[in-house]
């Protein structure tokens, strides 16, 4: 009996550590859930090309300038918003482009580009943003274009702006050949309309189904891993000092 106990007690820290090791598996279950649908997401990528127009005249008459590109989930979530970019089109001016720049900034006119708001509609309603054209021309035609996204893809704003802060003073000659114009492109996925109001749902609405429902999603760890816990139980109490000694002559 005492052989017994001698080797258990050195197999007992070996069996508790496996143990541990399991129960650390399957608790980590959850998170491998959250990794899978990491990973669904990238598996279920959007990809649409829209035309980015804009005005050289100063009214309402615009040509195209080059597309953006959208890729990303077809739904966004918090945790698969790292997988959305978007690309825009290095394009140049040609010296025509360039001829109607030099009148809006002698006209001191803006320079506006507009694209839907959906990127899986072309007829979508526009979203437009616009800089003084004395801007552009002072950044040496480089812009800086953030889209506003929200979680089904779709443009909810653009904020537009140039290297210059400041129009030059005096007179501002436009080039005559073709210039290349830098765009910088960003995303922001934090933008959110704003919230409806709802009345408070009260608790004695919920149907019995419900309320079963959520008890059974919120399950304690003791009532998921129970029976990790009581074999370590089971485990340590093996563990414990010899029984008395019964007489002398043990």
């Amino acid at each position: 009996r005492k052989l017994d106990r001698l080797t258990m007690r050195r197999v007992a820290p070996s069996l508790l550590l496996l143990l541990l090791v399991g129960l650390h598996s399957v608790a980590g279950i959850e998170a491998d859930d959250e990794d899978e649908e990491s990973w669904n997401s990238r598996n279920d990528q959007l990809q649409a090309a829209v035309t980015i127009e804009h005005s050289l005249t100063g009214t309402d008459t615009w040509t195209p300038r080059g597309t953006l590109t959208y890729t990303g989930p077809k739904l966004v979530t918090t945790k698969s918003k790292r997988l959305v970019s978007v690309q825009v089109e290095q394009i140049k001016f040609s010296k025509a482009d360039l001829v109607e720049v030099q009148k809006l900034v002698d006209a001191g006119r803006a320079y506006r580009v507009r694209m839907p708001s959906d990127v899986n509609d072309p007829s979508s309603p526009k979203v437009m943003a616009s800089v003084p054209a004395c801007l552009l021309v002072a950044a040496n035609f480089h812009e800086i274009l953030r889209v506003h996204l929200d979680q089904y893809g779709h443009i909810r704003g653009l904020w537009y702006q140039t290297l210059a802060m400041e129009c030059p003073k005096g007179r501002i000659s436009v080039p005559t050949s073709a210039t290349q114009v830098v765009t910088s492109v960003s995303v922001d996925m934090e933008a959110r309309g704003p919230k409806l109001p709802s009345e408070p749902v009260l608790q004695a609405e919920k149907t019995p189904d419900d309320v079963k429902k959520e008890a059974t999603q919120n399950q304690s760890f003791m009532s998921k891993y129970w029976y990790y816990i009581l074999g370590g139980v089971m485990l340590l109490s093996m563990m414990g000092p010899d029984d008395k000694k019964e007489g002398a002559k043990e």
